[in-house]
């Protein structure tokens, strides 16, 4: 995303770099040269190099800044001695314990497509054999080895857009039924997209907020940012309004969280970017009669707390989530086939665009099934008039996602469980 052309308030002061650090099962320092000569093989490609830069002590053996074919911006690439690493996944925490030596590799991403750029730097950071997994810096996320060879690297699909941030939540009571809960993207700023959050949501509340940052995060990477207190569709008749993180914590309730002291408390980062260009996430309508105040979108989080809410998806997720389902569609209708009732097949499929072109997708429950495609009941109203119940038909090449249902548990296509096992075990899996 370009922010050039975005609402001042929206652009970042300054570019955020994406940094990615990748310990290695390696017991002594290499040359850059080795790992450059090792780069240029795995791209295929010849790496210029910019510079090198000095070293600051026996802890940073070298540092050197290239320049990727294909990629505008610089990439500064390191090895440093392994420091202390927080929340690393129980599968690799023994290895990455273990490990001497991290590569560390810093870019700007390339505004055009973010989410492709990301993979390539992905690609550059876990060039080396002995790379154990990758931790994006800005979101905290870990990536292992099968998740890196496999999605993250497909050429055909690409990542997923949710890689480029992560939703985070902090809390004011460990009771989240008691308390309220300050949602907040980190990632966002390196695409040149303002931080989205939601202020002083209630507990219960919190999946279907957190739902809403995923949902308007993937939206905006295409799209942009809306100016500030203009009405911005994220599903059929569902709006929101951006609204500047300043002027949104002006009336925030003293026992909520999110105030200038808390955000300087939760980073210690320099710049902090709870404090950068931010977005708060609200209601279109600001409550108060002399002093606008503006709240949470309760309506639009309603909306999503619903588990077959019609919602607006990017093209780059629709396009990435269809080829996904069309690849395993005939084994979930296998699947459905193989066993006796109580497990249900839903199809996510296109109904219509509305006047902006954008493209609403619904879940009808599958009824019959063709080589070619099926037909199926509509599990909600349509924003076109169709009522829930409507007998819709879908071509196979047009789902766009599926899940198998049983009781409270459901799969789709990116769910790591085969159907067939699903449906065999009685419907072992993620819950619905």
């Amino acid at each position: 995303m370009d922010s050039s052309g975005s609402h001042p308030a929206w652009r970042p002061e300054e570019p955020w770099p994406a940094t990615f650090a990748v310990p290695l099962s390696v017991d002594a320092p290499f040359e850059a040269d080795a790992f450059l000569a090792g780069l240029a093989g795995a791209l295929e490609a010849s790496i210029e190099v910019l510079e090198f830069l000095p070293s600051a002590d026996e802890r940073s053996p070298w540092s050197v800044v290239v320049r990727i074919p294909g990629r505008g911006a610089p990439v500064v690439v390191s090895l440093e001695r392994t420091k202390r690493m927080d929340e690393v996944p129980p599968a690799i925490a023994g290895r990455v314990a273990a490990s001497r030596f991290t590569l560390i590799v810093e870019s700007l991403l390339e505004s055009e497509d973010p989410r492709l750029d990301w993979a390539k730097l992905v690609g550059i950071a876990t060039a080396h054999d002995a790379s154990i997994a990758v931790l994006d810096a800005s979101t905290g996320r870990w990536f292992d080895g099968p998740e890196i060879d496999g999605d993250l690297l497909d050429a055909e699909l690409g990542p997923p857009e949710d890689v480029l941030w992560r939703v985070q939540a902090v809390s004011t009571s460990e009771d989240l039924d008691q308390g309220t809960v300050w949602l907040y993207t980190r990632g966002l700023l390196r695409c040149g997209l303002p931080e989205l959050e939601l202020l002083e949501v209630p507990g219960a509340s919190a999946p279907a907020a957190s739902r809403i940052l995923d949902a308007l995060a993937a939206l905006l990477l295409e799209d942009g940012p809306p100016p500030p207190e203009v009405p911005y569709s994220i599903g059929p008749g569902i709006d929101i309004a951006l609204i500047p993180w300043r002027e949104a914590i002006e009336a925030l309730d003293p026992e909520s969280l999110g105030d200038d002291a808390d955000r300087a408390a939760l980073s210690q980062e320099t710049p902090n970017p709870l404090q950068a260009r931010r977005a708060a996430v609200c209601d279109i309508e600001p409550k108060g009669s002399f002093k606008k105040i503006w709240t949470w979108p309760a309506d639009a989080v309603a909306h999503f707390s619903r588990p077959d809410a019609s919602i607006y998806r990017s093209d780059a997720a629709t396009a990435r989530s269809s080829a996904i389902a069309r690849r395993s569609w005939n084994r979930a209708v296998e699947a459905r086939a193989s066993t006796g009732e109580g497990l249900v097949l839903l199809a996510g499929v296109p109904l219509g665009a509305d006047a902006d072109g954008r493209i609403e997708h619904a879940w009808v429950q599958v009824d019959s099934t063709t080589a070619h495609g099926g037909t199926g009941l509509m599990l909600r109203n349509a924003m076109d008039g169709r009522a829930a119940g409507t007998s819709v038909e879908f071509k196979a090449a047009d789902i766009d996602g599926w899940r198998l249902v049983r009781g409270d548990v459901a799969i789709g296509p990116e769910d790591r469980v085969d159907p067939m096992t699903f449906a065999a075990e009685g419907g072992t899996g993620p819950s619905a």
